[in-house]
């Protein structure tokens, strides 16, 4: 029997690192003055970042990316997108390498990429400039999952299962890329400031390919839901100036909800209960939504560790997070199953389970 599994994964970020401090500073240099700075403070303070990784950050000797700007709208989206084609080729670089490294393959041997990322486009896309700067082979099968968000993780690795089931001798890369802080936005509206405090930037690769289950993490399956009448709680539109996020309130009591049902009924299809789960990794779109998928599945405190850890050090790096987090699990050797959950507009819910 074919088992497709995780055999490394690689993490990058951009050069510039932000304490808390330096973020609140950056942030409060491109607020409107008639925003109070006791707002951008208390949103950092309730963030559970200590500091993040930020492409948009100004460089010694550069100006500013994000300046004060009398009309209130800063970078154009082309501006913006200049700076995730950057940031992106250089983290998706660093991490791949990594990833191929310590799965010590050759890259020739690569014949699928799947790249995600919903906080940038270009066309030709990352994965075509990562086959010919990481010299794989001009004929490897490419795939990209574009604008799903920060469950993105799941959707590609879904996908690098499938290729391997079907094709056991396939080697596929998995990458994701994303530079939040391309879209830091100059408005009053809470909840864009709330996506201001919470994302940063990073990319992460895996190696999946065949392997052996008793040796390396298998890729059991994945399973997704669609909260229902919860779309207009988290979308992520297009702008102008930006990508624009809608965050809503409601989000944590969404996801509480709906998660608990969900995960056992999913994890049930496997012959697995949640007491079964070893290892978590939960997407921490804030310390809310841990807290939140803690609550449904009735599991202890400490089942969110790993995820507030990646939370406090590098912030939400959207669809890169999840990758970090398994990593945490990966490093640590942490016994298995493990079950990764992350969120998205939708109100989107995506689960992998790893054995």
């Amino acid at each position: 029997m074919t088992h497709a599994c995780i055999h490394s994964i690689g993490c990058a970020n951009p050069p510039q690192r932000l304490t808390r401090a330096q973020w609140i500073e950056m942030a409060s240099s491109v607020a409107p003055k008639s925003l109070d700075r006791a707002v951008i403070l208390r949103l950092a303070e309730r963030s559970g970042i200590d500091g993040r990784w930020c492409a948009s950050a100004q460089e010694v000797g550069k100006p500013a990316f994000f300046q004060a700007d009398p009309d209130g709208y800063g970078p154009t989206t082309a501006q913006r997108m200049q700076l995730w084609a950057s940031a992106a080729r250089q983290m998706s670089t660093q991490a791949c390498l990594q990833a191929i490294d310590r799965a010590q393959i050759s890259a020739r041997v690569i014949t699928h990429i799947v790249t995600a990322s919903c906080t940038g486009f270009e066309a030709p896309g990352l994965d075509a400039w990562l086959i010919e700067n990481l010299s794989l082979s001009a004929d490897c099968r490419r795939t990209n999952v574009g604008f799903m968000g920060c469950h993105a993780a799941v959707n590609a690795l879904a996908i690098a299962r499938d290729v391997i089931l079907a094709n056991p001798d396939a080697v596929v890369l998995v990458c994701c890329a994303e530079v939040s802080s391309a879209h830091l936005h100059y408005g009053i509206r809470l909840d864009q400031l709330i996506a201001n405090t919470l994302f940063s930037d990073g990319s992460a690769a895996v190696i999946v390919a065949r392997g052996d289950p008793d040796a390396l993490p298998c890729i059991a399956g994945t399973h997704s839901i669609l909260m229902p009448e919860s779309a207009s709680e988290m979308a992520w539109h297009i702008g102008d100036h930006g990508f624009e996020m809608t965050l809503g309130a409601r989000v944590p009591e969404i996801i509480e909800s709906h998660v608990g049902e969900w995960a056992r009924n999913a994890l049930a299809k496997h012959s697995l209960a949640v007491q079964d789960i070893r290892g978590w990794a939960i997407h921490p779109g804030g310390p809310r939504v841990i807290d939140a998928v803690i609550a449904s599945l009735a599991i202890a405190n400490e089942s969110g560790d790993a995820s507030r850890c990646v939370l406090q050090n590098f912030g939400n790096m959207s669809s890169a997070t999840l990758l970090f987090i398994l990593s945490k699990l990966f490093e640590r050797k942490i016994a298995r199953p493990w079950v990764g959950l992350a969120f998205g507009p939708g109100l989107a819910g995506e689960m992998l389970v790893v054995e």
